[in-house]
């Protein structure tokens, strides 16, 4: 059993797994009211949905957030906080010959890709959670069919989708951070304890 502390410090000292820590608390509260029959399609308990799935978008998109962060200090492309956006680390990591890194990350929010690949969409979710709402309520042949308003066209519930998009992410960053070694959670010496 690990110690709850250390979890805790570890959470503390890497952004990235503290931001996927709040998304999984944020599913499983979705998880819990979904099993008490709490569904978006109440006024009441949609509100509830609506509050969970904006704070879920904003820590999802938060880790790869963090994740540009990081590219930023460890690989020293001296791009100033407010700068440190998908496509301006890209380009710094282009002309540093390290496309290698980002070619995924590129692929899927590159502006001149006509395709909206599932990292757009999630961003556009986030984006426009905070300004409206985002559940889409609609009955087709006497059926409920309850999705984000940003993918319609997904057969997913919001659940299935939220966790597929969340695995997405997680695989995405942990593919960009395994190809560099500097990117890697840092290993903090122990400190040692007075007798």
């Amino acid at each position: 059993m690990s110690d709850p502390n250390r979890v805790v410090k570890r959470l503390l000292e890497d952004r990235i797994e503290f931001k996927f820590y709040a998304v999984e608390k944020h599913l499983q509260i979705l998880s819990d009211m979904e099993a008490k029959g709490e569904t978006p399609n109440n006024s009441r308990a949609r509100l509830n949905w609506e509050i969970e799935i904006e704070e879920l978008l904003f820590h999802l998109i938060g880790a790869m957030d963090c994740l540009l962060d990081r590219i930023n200090e460890r690989l020293n492309l001296k791009l100033e906080t407010r700068n440190v956006t998908t496509i301006n680390v890209c380009k710094k990591l282009r002309m540093n010959k390290r496309n290698d890194l980002i070619k995924e990350l590129w692929d899927l929010l590159n502006p001149r890709n006509p395709v909206r690949s599932w990292l757009k969409i999630v961003t556009d979710l986030r984006n426009t959670s905070t300004h409206r709402s985002i559940i889409n309520v609609r009955f087709a042949k006497g059926n409920m069919h309850i999705t984000l308003t940003e993918d319609s066209d997904s057969d997913l519930e919001i659940i299935p989708y939220l966790d597929d998009r969340i695995q997405r992410m997680r695989d995405l960053i942990d593919t960009i951070i395994s190809r560099e070694p500097l990117l890697r959670r840092k290993k903090y010496p122990s400190k040692k304890r007075r007798s």
